[in-house]
């Protein structure tokens, strides 16, 4: 299963950057495949931008421990952050200043995309 992460805000790039460290680090997602994927290069930008981190979640029902990791870390943040997770057609966009309970934040992650409503 292949998941992308975004954030949405005016320090997307930054605490982008910051969740892809907390992924890295989560024991339960050390043989995860986190991959950058930057936005298309813009007139007078001086470098790449990170848009959102993609990762290839095998063996299957790493979703449950990914939507976990990331409700956690948004629940921590001092900073509203709006986070978008995307798996194929399926979506969710989560306001983490509305739900800061990371439960609640990984159980819609997983309501959304995997249809299923414990993390």
């Amino acid at each position: 299963m292949i998941v992308q992460i975004g954030l949405i805000g005016d320090e997307a790039g930054d605490e982008l950057r910051r969740l892809e460290q907390w992924l890295r680090g989560d024991e339960d997602l050390r043989k995860i495949e986190i991959r950058n994927q930057n936005a298309p290069m813009e007139s007078g930008d001086m470098g790449p931008v990170l848009d959102a981190l993609q990762l290839l979640l095998e063996p299957q029902g790493v979703l449950a421990a990914l939507a976990a990791s990331v409700g956690t870390w948004a629940g921590i943040r001092r900073r509203s952050v709006r986070i978008r997770v995307r798996s194929g057609e399926k979506e969710v966009e989560i306001d983490a200043s509305r739900l800061r309970d990371p439960d609640d934040i990984a159980t819609r992650i997983l309501h959304e995309l995997d249809g299923k409503r414990e993390a």
